[in-house]
């Protein structure tokens, strides 16, 4: 007869060979003799789980612990189906006896950290994965599964290591090599975190994860054509994947096709209601558009889902100012209200500072920016950069700017300053404790709340003046946030300053000096000598152009018989249809409107002078674009208003005495345009002397323009000097 202890082993047998319903039989059988036989019920449990019957598999797992409670691999093994019954507590409880009967049980402290890591216990969660490593060295899972918990915290050159020790037992891993490629992104070694994404796909094309995160570096590397290939095969792996779609909605937007960034924007809000990845991306297409309540009600949806992505919200914050619906106190009260939710919590927290409070000492001026390369904010600072008196201020960048994003303009602002600090990857309390060891004396924000701000820095005070400049056009909102740079013009004493939670410090001349760009072509003939017809043109974002717009410039085509106009914009068959019945309702033929896509640079600044006058959206005015079309000999009709976005445009033209340009009602804005469209003597005039009166005038005086905000800055440090 055969004995308990043979069916067993021939029940091992079948287990292991697969053959699972004569196992089960025989482990029947086993526990029918004898109910207590701790062995066979841990077997058959095993079983059960191989099976999915983790109910079944839990009890009888439970029932071989409870007889003979000293077994770790019982223990485990309960604590293994527990977790795929999402039972995590228990399971971990399960783990714990089990490390505790052996220590040296190398799987059941990685399971238990693995478990840990799930409900967010990351530091029980590490120490257990490096009991694992402990036991045994070689898991290549337990160094990936460290390293990942490690790059959950951005220690990434900690999790790095992790990552190369895996791929050093398992060079094919291709989940590793992902995973090398975040810790690599997270330290701004974007060409290297390119590779390891594309190492990942090669040893595994299905790899969804990788596909994504190849996109998100590409685009970060600005390779937007590569990130959409990358975005649209995550998409192709997984159809559901709301995140890659929302991304693959933000690549077309920024490759100009506005319609399929739309439709996937949706695609992914239709897959998941609540992600605000989508909504956000979605608001930012409508805002391209000209969209602006649209875009609101995502952006404002967008901020709800996500209340403490400071980012996010200040994107809503941007919009509000192109709205002619939302007044000053009301665009204020959203920006202190941010800035209670964001930015001052930190401020509360902020550690004094022992700067030496010598008012004549050579100061350390700190700029912080994500724009130091190819963008319209450095046609501003460059000239700033260029002219300091490096006797009297020793001058800091802090570049937001990932190294391999770097160019010709990146190169000669770092040979225009004493000290370049690259903080991309590095987190607000990082920078902010860099800021503080260079012992900034005046720290100055050039983005404000336009996208990749580092306000969240400011916040934290790590400087004791804090100024904000020329990147955004209204307040930052923040208590830590000492002054913002402006002039008379742009906000007439009295008219604004309660609109502001800085103190506004006006500059002498201008608030700004103008450097052109060296791709800027000769100025042309006058269109008009050639064409017989007056052009109009407009290169601001689509986004300035409301409806009151559109119907002004209506008016003065209507009045200018044959005149054209020109408009820069990202275009759509929306937009097309759009802006076509907009002049259309007025009377006016729409094909008398051309819509141009952007361009690069030179060919943007080649189409400016296609035209014979420029026409200033509002209330939200252009301020690079007037520059750059009053450089091509382009004369701009703008309209001023009541705030600083309305009017900070218009300083080109008081500085350069054409006053008679700037309109103060919407109607003398229609008057002024019409009546200079009919001037072509002035037009002839302006074309052929605006660069030289540009030459001869504040704006682009970049060296006494700098000595002025020497001064500014020189009186702001003697202020804090005294305590006030």
């Amino acid at each position: 007869m055969i004995t308990l202890s043979e069916t067993l082993d021939l029940a091992v047998a079948h287990h292991q060979q697969g053959r699972l319903r004569e196992a089960e039989t025989l482990y029947r059988q086993i526990i029918d003799a004898d109910p207590r036989h701790a062995e066979t019920l841990y077997l058959w449990g095993r079983l059960e789980h191989q099976q999915g019957h983790y109910q079944q598999a839990a009890d009888r797992l439970a029932r071989a612990v409870e007889i003979d409670s000293s077994q770790a691999t019982f223990h485990h093994h309960l604590g293994e189906t527990l977790r795929a019954q999402g039972k995590l507590e228990r399971a971990i409880a399960a783990y714990r006896k089990a490390t505790s009967l052996n220590a040296d049980y190398a799987i059941a402290h990685s399971s238990l950290a693995a478990t840990l890591e799930a409900t967010g216990a990351l530091a029980e969660a590490e120490a257990a994965f490096r009991e694992a490593l402990r036991v045994k060295p070689d898991l290549a899972a337990a160094h990936n599964n460290l390293g990942a918990i490690l790059n959950q915290q951005q220690r990434w050159t900690e999790a790095q290591s992790c990552f190369e020790a895996a791929l050093r037992i398992r060079p094919d891993m291709a989940e590793a090599h992902n995973n090398l490629g975040n810790a690599l992104r997270g330290q701004a070694r974007l060409a290297e975190a390119v590779d390891a994404y594309r190492q990942a796909i090669r040893l595994n094309a299905d790899y969804a994860p990788a596909h994504f995160n190849l996109g998100a570096v590409l685009v970060k590397c600005g390779k937007l054509s590569e990130a959409l290939v990358a975005f649209q095969e995550a998409v192709r792996l997984r159809s559901d994947d709301f995140e890659a779609i929302a991304n693959l909605g933000a690549v077309w937007n920024d490759l100009g096709h506005v319609s399929e960034a739309i439709e996937a924007c949706r695609r992914a809000i239709a897959i998941n209601p609540n992600s605000y990845a989508a909504h956000g991306n979605l608001a930012v297409c409508l805002q391209s558009q000209g969209r602006l309540d649209e875009a609101i009600e995502s952006y404002r949806t967008a901020t709800g889902l996500s209340p403490d992505n400071a980012a996010q919200h200040s994107n809503l914050l941007y919009v509000l100012n192109y709205h002619p619906d939302y007044d000053a106190p009301s665009i204020f009260g959203e920006h202190l209200a941010w800035a209670r939710r964001h930015a001052d919590p930190h401020s509360d927290r902020c550690l004094p500072h022992t700067n030496d409070r010598s008012p004549a000492r050579r100061l350390r001026v700190g700029y912080v920016s994500s724009h130091f390369r190819v963008h319209a904010v450095n046609s501003f600072s460059e000239g700033i950069l260029a002219s300091y008196d490096h006797n009297a201020f020793e001058v800091f960048c802090y570049s937001d700017v990932a190294p391999g994003l770097h160019d010709a303009t990146t190169a000669r602002l770092m040979g225009n300053v004493d000290h370049w600090r690259d903080i991309a990857g590095r987190d607000d309390e990082q920078v902010s404790a860099m800021i503080r060891g260079d012992r900034i004396d005046i720290l100055v924000d050039l983005t404000g709340h336009i996208g990749g701000n580092r306000l969240l820095v400011f916040a934290r005070k790590p400087a004791p003046v804090q100024v904000t400049y020329i990147g955004y056009q209204n307040t930052t909102g923040m208590k830590a946030m000492d002054y913002r740079l402006t002039d008379a013009w742009a906000d007439p004493p009295g008219m604004t300053d309660s609109f502001y939670s800085e103190r506004l410090v006006r500059l002498p001349r201008a608030f700004f000096c103008y450097l052109p760009s060296p791709d800027a072509p000769p100025v042309s003939r006058l269109p008009s000598i050639a064409n017989d017809y007056t052009t109009f043109g407009s290169f601001n974002s689509f986004a300035k152009i409301t409806p009151q717009v559109l119907a002004a410039w209506a008016d003065v085509m209507t009045q200018v018989p044959n005149s054209r106009l020109i408009l820069l914009a990202p275009v759509t068959d929306w937009l097309r249809q759009y802006v076509a019945q907009s002049f259309e309702q007025h009377g006016v033929d729409s094909q008398r409107v051309e819509l141009c896509n952007r361009r690069p640079l030179a060919e943007y600044l080649d189409l400016v002078g296609h035209v014979d006058l420029a026409l200033d959206p509002f209330p939200f005015n252009g301020h690079t674009t007037t520059c750059d079309a009053l450089w091509q000999g382009v004369g701009v009709v703008t309209l001023a208003g009541k705030t600083y976005a309305s009017r900070f445009g218009s300083t080109a033209l008081v500085a350069l005495g054409l006053n008679d340009l700037i309109a103060n009602t919407q109607q003398e804005y229609i008057d002024s345009a019409v009546r200079l469209a009919k001037d072509r003597q002035r037009l002839q005039y302006l074309r052929m002397n605006l660069r030289d009166m540009m030459r001869n005038s504040a704006i682009l005086d970049g060296p006494g323009f700098t000595r002025n905000l020497e001064n500014v800055y020189r009186e702001m440090w003697a202020r804090w000097c005294a305590g006030r």
